[in-house]
């Protein structure tokens, strides 16, 4: 996500107290900053002049906001400061009120103080340390006027073994004695100002369009800089044609100090941990590339609905499972954690129109997951070429303006020439999804040989969708035939004439419409247990690496836990998920019985899963299942091999929701899968 987001979701918990006294984005201007900037990182200090340069037609009175540690002045002549409303312990800043002079639209402060919000459960707005600098719009470190946008000239002072980093150009750098300078320049209007610096070493290369590329890690490492160098250029080069020109003089990749994935302008800041996922290149990277053309420099009018999150994860996490043929399964995960996280519960929905930020899993199910969905069935829909055009069209129209799901809406209208408000209205300001239903599937044989077949398709929710349902056909030569049925009404009748006679119809087999899933649909996840709204689990009480387990897990879900202490039988619950914690004789043999028609064999020494065998002591594993009797209620069982920690590993269980069958040997995953679904209520033999 964009460190945008966080900003905007502070402003929401705050209510917005403090506004510009008159906006000047409603006027399409730019605020301009002139800075000199000085970091002491033993004191936790920031030292700074700034010149602010005001629109000719900008009111003379005005307020900012800033940080709560800092001390201001004015020094220019004719202008005068006065604070407003002192900080709170809930704010971190304070508001001043500043008067301009009459003898131009120029105000000169002069700021110093400690900026040191310490990390708490890897969440800081910002801080100065010995360990390094990092500082968001929303440490307001800088006088931050609000709805405004800004251009700047910095000039940073950091120790000479520093580097420091700011969104722009860096049009000069050089160390003198015990201090590094470097001259940073924007003149594009930037909704924040980011600053991050440290010790950092450096690995950069130049591009053949001219861009430069750079890596700053905390230690020296050149092979990890080098696997971001490798693939940096090429998603650049994607984007930039798919898109437009990558807006930005430079893209670098710096790892913070504590465990952050924002996307900024120009560059990205992941945590240590983070950084070294060996998956983050072909997932996490992609997507902080991208948010350079959506949310750093097509930005997100957050009153109307955050688009970009959903359109970036189209683009970027989905392109890349597009790459390798996984997408149909991409595409039934994010059905999945929609059912687990929201419709399961459906007090925590709401529409996508009024997403503004990922701070849960049901809000990151709609924002991220049906957000997306609503990109992909546009592209079904108008065929990519159409798609790409009118992306390319609101990208142009955008640059470096606030945009909202009203002007995308307007680019695909222009490119197609079509009406598209029935679309947008009912996937951006309805809550729920469609439930579809097949029946009445009847086949008739003419003289000529041919077959022709007649089905219905309906859809049981409340209010009618229009859709694009994909059908397949599978005919008695193997051969398939794919159409697209208009669905519009609550039940509508379909035909299909084949000289072939079909054997199999199946609709929407590749989860391409944003649907509710049959539980018959979707293998059990350990999302259809973390995402339940009631948690069982069972253990031996005076097992402490078990309650270990469980309170972990108990404090990273959102549903009712409750704890049974495990006796000679299991006692199963009439709802909610069940969780058996721990190597125990009782939780074997039930999973031997729920397991018989799948590929899984237990011995006291040997696991075997899909062909593949396993040393138990040597391994832990997971196994989610449905129970047989009733399948809307899961189950999974959670055993660990000796050298694991309990607790660490339940911690990191939680990213692994769209599988139902994982193997670990210490800390790598071996096996990941889930076990196969077998029938569906939307396909049917003829």
């Amino acid at each position: 996500m964009t460190r945008a987001q966080a900003l905007n979701k502070l402003m929401v918990v705050i209510g917005l107290l403090f506004i510009l006294l008159v906006s000047m984005q409603s006027h399409g201007q730019t605020l301009h900053h002139k800075m000199n900037v000085e970091l002491s990182p033993g004191l936790k200090m920031i030292k700074a002049q700034d010149t602010l340069t005001f629109p000719k037609d900008s009111p003379r009175k005005l307020s900012f906001l800033l940080h709560k540690d800092l001390q201001i002045s004015v020094t220019s002549a004719d202008d005068s400061l006065a604070l407003l409303h002192p900080a709170t312990a809930a704010e971190p800043y304070a508001e001043y009120g500043l008067t301009l002079g009459n003898s131009d639209n120029k105000v000169s402060v002069s700021y110093f103080g400690v900026i040191f919000d310490p990390v708490v459960n890897d969440n800081s707005n910002g801080l100065i340390s010995p360990e390094g600098a990092t500082l968001f719009g929303s440490t307001y470190w800088y006088p931050f006027i609000l709805d405004t946008q800004k251009s700047f000239d910095i000039t940073v002072q950091t120790p000479a073994d520093w580097m420091s980093l700011i969104q722009g150009q860096i049009t000069s750098t050089a160390s003198q004695g015990s201090s590094r300078t470097t001259r940073f320049v924007e003149i594009y209007p930037q909704e924040e100002i980011y600053l991050v610096a440290g010790p950092f070493k450096s690995y950069q290369i130049d591009t053949a369009s001219g861009k430069k590329i750079q890596v700053l890690l905390r230690k020296d490492e050149p092979a990890l800089a080098q696997s971001f160098l490798a693939l940096v250029p090429d998603y650049l080069q994607h984007y930039s044609q798919l898109i437009g020109p990558y807006p930005y003089s430079t893209f670098s990749v710096v790892e913070n100090f504590w465990e952050t994935g924002y996307g900024m302008p120009g560059f990205t800041l992941l945590g240590p941990t983070v950084l070294r996922l060996p998956f983050i290149l072909n997932s996490s990277l992609p997507h902080e590339v991208l948010h350079n053309w959506w949310g750093n420099s097509v930005y997100v009018d957050y009153e109307k609905g955050n688009w970009c999150e959903g359109l970036t994860t189209y683009m970027a996490d989905y392109w890349q499972q597009e790459k390798v043929g996984t997408e149909r399964g991409y595409r039934l995960n994010t059905l999945i954690n929609y059912a687990d996280f929201v419709a399961h519960q459906p007090e925590k929905d709401f529409p996508v129109r009024q997403f503004r930020g990922r701070h849960n899993s049901s809000s990151q199910a709609v924002g991220y997951g049906k957000t997306m969905m609503l990109f992909q069935m546009l592209e079904f829909r108008l065929g990519k070429e159409t798609f790409i055009k009118a992306l390319q069209d609101f990208y142009t129209q955008n640059l470096f303006k606030k945009a909202s799901f009203q002007d995308i809406q307007k680019s695909f209208e222009k490119v197609t020439n079509q009406n598209l408000e029935s679309f947008f209205v009912q996937w951006l300001d309805r809550t729920g999804a469609p439930k579809l239903e097949l029946s009445d599937v009847k086949l008739m044989k003419w003289f000529d040989g041919a077959t022709t077949a007649t089905y219905m398709l309906s859809q049981t929710q409340d209010v009618a969708y229009d859709l694009n349902i994909p059908v397949v056909w599978t005919l008695e030569s193997g051969a398939e035939i794919r159409q697209v049925a208009r669905l519009s009404e609550r039940s509508q009748i379909y035909s299909f004439t084949s000289p072939s006679r079909p054997v199999k119809i199946s609709i929407d087999p590749d989860f391409r419409v944003f649907r509710h899933l049959y539980s018959e649909e979707r293998p059990a996840t350990l999302s259809s247990v973390l995402g339940s709204s009631e948690l069982h689990y069972y253990f031996d009480h005076a097992d402490t690496d078990a309650r270990k387990f469980a309170d972990t897990w108990a404090g990273k879900t959102e549903g009712k836990d409750i704890y049974h202490d495990l006796k000679q039988d299991i006692a199963l619950p009439e709802k909610g998920a069940m969780v058996f914690v721990g190597d125990q004789a009782a939780f074997a043999n039930f999973m031997k019985q729920e397991l018989a028609e799948q590929k899984f064999a237990l011995t006291d020494k040997t696991l075997t899963v899909d062909g593949q065998s396993f040393n138990l002591n040597e391994i832990s594993s997971v196994f989610v299942i449905r129970l047989k009797q009733r399948p809307e209620q899961t189950v999974v069982w959670v055993r660990w091999s000796p050298d694991n920690n309990p607790a660490e590993w339940a911690g990191r269980l939680t990213h692994y929701g769209t599988f139902g069958v994982l193997v670990f040997k210490g800390r790598p995953v071996v096996l990941k899968s889930t076990w196969p679904v077998k029938v569906s209520p939307l396909q049917k033999p003829l």
